[in-house]
């Protein structure tokens, strides 16, 4: 495998390197942070064979073996970053390696076979380059959910687009939703196979060595190999008995107001037990956002108050940690 830098810092570098000569090492474990989404990041070891069986899983889905190159433009601090590298190395792929920014494909002038990006990085590349999408052969797109309106956006280019479904514990993804079509299902990769468990996924792959491991989504299982994602049973709201997903509820609010920086959450309340909140950036404040967000929900799900913040807190990853982000209005 060659690393072939596109004007990447040494900061950037170094991390890529020490992270290859720790795989080439005897080492049989890979230390790693989980992303922090659900509360505070915690230090995992992951077996090195359970990441060159996840990569061969995404291999044979993907059909690297017939790809020459990839880009990495994420952090090897996170899963993510480590899983491309291990990718390039099974499969012998040039590796094209950039600075982590929001978009990454301003410096790429020719084709490039394989590339994972966040939400983010996907959604600034649409507002600055877009036409620069056409290069990337396959996208895998992971991290947090991608909205509908850029699923809507990504079907006018030709990559061949992915949304990843995964945790640091299952070895990056389980199972691909292809976004050429807004209601296609997530569908299992590798031998895996899925059950529900009161509605939570639980998750069982013999390569990876995971036997009924259960998560804390809930989806809508299709098979025991495809689901509809709905949303996490740590984040629902129980307002006045009634059950809601805000994960879903952000879906239709970011495509109307064209931003994610925001959340729907809840507060404390006396009547309702919890009511729902709306939590954004102050970018966000206009005379007619209650207004159309009123037009979107159902009555018992809209947001019974609207708060604003100079900045939304953020996970190491660059997700919105909705448990700090919820303590600061309170």
């Amino acid at each position: 495998m060659d690393v072939i830098s596109l004007d990447a810092s040494k900061e950037t570098l170094e991390p890529v390197f020490s992270f290859i000569d720790l795989w080439n090492s005897d080492n049989e474990v890979i230390s790693q942070l989980t992303s922090g989404s659900t509360g505070n990041p915690k230090e995992i070891k992951i077996e090195k064979w359970k990441m060159e069986v996840s990569a061969k899983m995404t291999g044979k889905f993907l059909n690297l073996n017939n790809c020459k190159s990839a880009l990495l433009c994420m952090s090897t601090q996170y899963i993510g970053g480590k899983m491309m590298v291990v990718r390039a190395l099974q499969f012998n792929l040039q590796l094209y390696v950039t600075n982590v920014t929001r978009n990454p494909l301003e410096k790429i002038t020719k084709p490039i076979d394989f590339a994972a990006m966040v939400p983010l990085q996907v959604e600034h590349i649409l507002r600055e380059n877009p036409e620069k999408l056409n290069l990337i052969k396959y996208l895998i797109i992971g991290g947090a959910p991608v909205s509908n309106q850029l699923i809507e956006q990504l079907k006018q280019f030709n990559c061949n687009a992915y949304s990843t479904f995964g945790m640091t514990e299952t070895v990056s993804h389980i199972a691909l939703k292809e976004l050429k079509h807004t209601s296609a299902p997530f569908r299992a990769i590798g031998h895996t196979k899925l059950t529900t468990k009161e509605g939570r996924l639980v998750i069982t792959n013999d390569e990876l060595g995971l036997n009924n491991l259960e998560t804390n989504d809930i989806v809508e299982l299709i098979n025991e190999t495809s689901f509809h994602w709905l949303g996490r049973s740590d984040f629902v709201i129980n307002s006045g008995g009634v059950k809601i997903h805000p994960e879903k509820i952000e879906e239709k609010i970011a495509e109307t107001i064209c931003s994610s920086n925001f959340i729907i959450s809840s507060i404390p309340d006396d009547k309702l037990g919890n009511k729902v909140v709306f939590i954004g950036g102050d970018e966000l404040k206009s005379a007619d956002l209650k207004e159309k967000i009123n037009n979107l929900i159902t009555p018992y799900a809209r947001p019974k108050e609207y708060f604003f913040l100079s900045s939304l807190h953020k996970t190491p990853s660059g997700k919105i940690d909705r448990i700090k982000t919820t303590a600061a209005i309170q």
